[in-house]
């Protein structure tokens, strides 16, 4: 028997689900079962890839507006409105007047009435613009974002966050967001380090998962990170000796030692240096320390060593987190074996779910839509999954034995109508 979801359903879940919150059932629905892959050993408890994917919104780029693009609009509104006014002058100036002309005059100013009309409007989302914490507005769906997909590819989308275990690439984690990674690390992390009840664990994720203050928060929790870092770029007025990775950091002292061997010292003050794109509206603050010599004032290789010739001289600048930092860089350099297994582990989800499955795009609107709806997906692909492991009848047997404690495993949330009918009454 072929079994097909009630039209009733699906608008109660498309239409309604930002009312009713269906999105909190399935990822009860998602979270229980996850407790069934780990009684059932399918969980390896050790190594787990972290990893992000975009899916399409309901809005697209054309309905995605920032101060670039408003500034681009708005200027060919000027430009139009001022070919149409000198169009009227000439006509007026020109002294037969045809019907055909007052045909022409009577269109534009009504093509002159439409761009004020649209002038008005993009004045109205300028506002709303500068009002964003992004620096972005999307008119269709408000809480989708432009988001960069791969290099200089940017579609309107949503981010879906993954944690996969090692052992048989099944997800124990998700989480429909519309950021970037940079800030995704320790939350995907710690909420897999939790379903999994494991003492520690190892986190494998790219380099667009790098940030020191999320790197820092993972091993105060006992999450060894293995994140991919960018090579230090070549600097144009620096020889590769004088970069700051070339400088010796003496821990116990505090104090780094430059190409020529003299002793940079700190006044062991915190200063917060600023991320923030205004042009973005992105970013943050780290506090760093500063560290220099006065030594530089008559050091002869000061002119290769900074352009900072007529001042202070080299100012080397330490994250509040380095130490964090340094320890993920060193891992990633000698257990090298371990990180190139990442892209194995995370890219089978979303390899299964987008290229076979052809799931790249949501229908919804709104975030908490959205995740629900990337709950069913996900547990979709954990069912399906766990089929190619055990069999069907295996799993139907297993399901229908197992009794699962609700309110434990949910924290007080109560028994998952949604799971429990699942259980009483399998396909």
């Amino acid at each position: 028997m072929k079994l097909r979801v009630n039209f009733q359903t699906i608008f109660t879940v498309r239409i309604l689900g930002s009312i009713t919150d269906y999105g909190k059932q399935f990822r009860a629905v998602f979270k229980l079962f996850v407790l069934f892959l780990r009684e059932e050993n399918l969980l390896g408890k050790k190594t787990v890839g972290i990893d992000g994917s975009k899916f399409r919104a309901v809005n697209s780029k054309k309905n995605n507006f920032n101060e670039k693009k408003i500034k681009k609009h708005m200027a060919y509104i000027e430009n139009k409105a001022v070919e149409y006014m000198q169009e009227l002058d000439r006509m007026d100036t020109e002294e037969n007047n045809t019907k055909e002309k007052f045909i022409r005059k009577q269109d534009i100013k009504k093509k002159l009435k439409q761009l004020k009309e649209r002038k008005l409007n993009y004045e109205e989302i300028q506002k709303q613009v500068e009002r964003s914490e992004d620096g972005q507005v999307s008119a269709t769906d408000a809480e989708s974002k432009a988001l960069i997909i791969n290099k200089n590819i940017v579609e309107v989308s949503y981010n879906a966050q993954t944690a996969v275990d090692d052992k048989n690439n099944l997800l124990v984690h998700y989480e429909a967001t519309n950021k970037n990674d940079a800030k995704a690390l320790h939350k995907a992390a710690a909420a897999a380090k939790e379903i999994l009840q494991a003492e520690t664990l190892t986190i494998l994720a790219d380099k667009g998962y790098h940030n020191g203050e999320q790197l820092a928060k993972c091993e105060k929790e006992n999450i060894t990170t293995v994140v991919a870092f960018r090579e230090q770029p070549a600097v144009k007025h620096l020889d590769k000796k004088y970069l700051v990775e070339n400088f010796h950091y003496n821990k116990k002292a505090d104090t780094y030692t430059c190409s020529q061997g003299h002793t940079m010292k700190t006044n062991g003050n915190w200063y917060k240096k600023n991320h923030r794109s205004e042009k973005r509206k992105t970013g943050g603050t780290t506090e760093v320390k500063h560290y220099k010599t006065p030594h530089c004032k008559n050091c002869p290789v000061l002119n290769q060593c900074t352009k900072n010739t007529g001042g202070r001289g080299r100012v080397i600048e330490r994250s509040k987190h380095q130490d964090a930092v340094d320890r993920n860089n060193h891992r990633v350099k000698t257990r090298r074996e371990l990180y190139n297994r990442r892209q194995t582990i995370c890219e089978h989800p979303f390899g299964t779910i987008k290229r076979a499955w052809g799931y790249t795009y949501t229908l919804l609107k709104g975030l908490k839509k959205v995740d629900g709806e990337m709950g069913i997906i996900f547990t979709c692909y954990n069912l399906r999954r766990t089929i190619s492991i055990m069999g069907v009848e295996k799993l139907l047997k297993k399901l229908k034995k197992w009794k699962p404690d609700y309110k434990n495993a949910l924290k007080s949330r109560g028994k998952n109508i949604l799971f429990s009918k699942m259980l009483e009454n399998p396909v």
